[in-house]
């Protein structure tokens, strides 16, 4: 029997080092592809003009300026959200001409350069402003937050309120938003996430998984095959996780009521109805099931607890106005006449 259960262990361990090794070998293969891969994502976006690098400080940002209106809006993204510059190139096509649209992407995002530097509220501000004066973009700026950046852009107008005419929370992350657990089991496994993400980015498994299994983005047209580069070339840098809870309480110590004319803008399904238009939208077809459930989580105490809080985060910033439209919760990919609607509103503010 110890013989049988040595031989086990025996092959066990040459198994393990059998995938130890070709691990090692794949490693060292992806890590001169990336840069290669990368490259050739780019160079599809370049010759679509979705490529505009310029100095953010210790990386390179993508900017992309849509229009040159004299109503700036900073359009920053949700969390690695990959092809915002392809969503902003959309909308633009509904506003007026004297409002343009600027899309600017955090470290890794997209084609935008990686950063060896703590991604915190401050360094994504301040490498965001840089970033905007190096490609001519001159304040003052409108910031449109969707979903991950709302802090951002909070510490933002609060840090420098010379610098906003105005703000749009478009479904973003406000006080009303709980922190994530800092001990026990989820504590561990988001380190762990942190831990191999970080790795995987800086060894090319990102970018070859990408490169592989990355779906394709029929809903946007004739910018698909951009849209599938910029999600092909994306390494999104795992500090914002690992920083989530320091960086919201950045955000929210910085808070100081001002006049600047904000706008939060909601997405919750008022009627059945909504929940069906946008499964439709999302799936060309209805699934009665799912869209009563939408529709009951979107009624539920719980949300409106939560819309609630945001009220009371609207408050604390001062001169925010709150606005629902029934949407999935990328608002403006679904809705964009009524979000161009909410902007013009917000601009007849400012002026």
């Amino acid at each position: 029997m110890k013989k049988v259960i040595k031989k086990v262990f025996k092959v066990i361990g040459r198994m393990f080092l059998v995938l130890l090794t070709l691990f090692v070998i794949l490693t060292i293969i992806f890590a001169f592809m990336k840069k290669s891969l990368r490259q050739k994502n780019m160079d599809i976006l370049k010759a679509d003009g979705f490529v505009n690098l310029v100095s953010a400080g210790d990386f390179d940002m993508n900017v992309n300026i849509f229009g040159d209106g004299k109503y700036k809006i900073i359009s920053m993204p949700g969390s690695w959200d990959a092809t915002l510059p392809i969503e902003m190139k959309k909308l633009s096509g509904y506003l007026d001409d004297d409002i343009s649209i600027v899309a600017v992407t955090r470290p890794g995002y997209g084609v935008s350069g990686e950063t060896k530097k703590d991604v915190t509220t401050e360094y994504i501000v301040e490498s965001t402003r840089t970033a905007l004066k190096n490609a001519g973009v001159e304040a003052p700026y409108i910031l449109m937050a969707h979903s991950m950046s709302g802090p951002y852009v909070t510490y933002w107008e609060n840090k420098y309120p010379e610098e906003v005419s105005g703000v749009i929370f478009r479904n973003s992350i406000s006080t009303a938003n709980e922190e994530m657990p800092e001990e026990g089991f989820p504590k561990l496994m988001r380190n762990v996430l942190v831990a191999f993400g970080t790795f995987a980015n800086k060894t090319g498994w990102t970018t070859v998984k990408n490169a592989l299994f990355a779906e394709e983005y029929d809903e946007y047209g004739e910018y698909s095959k951009d849209a599938l580069a910029f999600e092909k070339a994306s390494v999104p840098n795992y500090g914002e996780v690992r920083n989530y809870n320091v960086n919201m309480r950045t955000a929210w110590d910085s808070i100081q009521a001002n006049d600047i004319p904000k706008v939060y803008i909601t997405n919750d399904y008022e009627t059945l109805e909504d929940a069906r238009e946008y499964l439709m939208f999302l799936y060309g077809e209805v699934d009665e099931e799912l869209a009563q459930e939408l529709f009951e989580e979107s009624q539920s105490e719980e949300n409106k607890e939560h819309r609630k809080k945001i009220s009371e985060y609207c408050k604390s910033l001062g001169n925010c106005e709150e606005v629902n439209i029934p949407a999935g919760h990328d608002i403006s990919d679904q809705k964009p006449e009524e979000f161009v609607k909410e902007i013009e509103k917000l601009i007849d503010r400012i002026k």
